[in-house]
């Protein structure tokens, strides 16, 4: 009956499950450790952006809102730096410099 009684004031929720040791994290591995791909995802859509900005230019002068052009410019050069970044990193992380995953 005891038994019962303490069962029932434990603690349910997750992270006291984690704290006792009834649950344990799964080690799964990112699908993309390089992030390359994503960052040339993200710098085509900024540059598609910019194409669609500049189609419609002249509306967005007329509505003072030309300075989405140069958002758009900003997103692909930023994208391009990030695209640097993330080779270098993958190329060190290849001739073992640095580690796949840093805690």
């Amino acid at each position: 009956m005891s038994d019962e009684r303490e069962a029932s004031k434990k603690r349910t929720d997750p992270t006291s499950q984690l704290a006792r040791g009834e649950l344990v994290h799964a080690e799964v591995k990112p699908l993309d450790l390089s992030g390359i791909p994503s960052v040339i995802v993200g710098i085509i859509a900024w540059a598609v952006a910019f194409v669609v900005v500049l189609i419609f230019r002249d509306e967005l002068k007329e509505d003072g809102l030309e300075w989405w052009l140069w958002v758009t410019v900003a997103g692909f050069g930023l994208g391009l730096i990030g695209l640097w970044y993330c080779r270098r990193r993958w190329a060190a992380i290849q001739a073992g410099h640095r580690p796949e995953h840093e805690d």
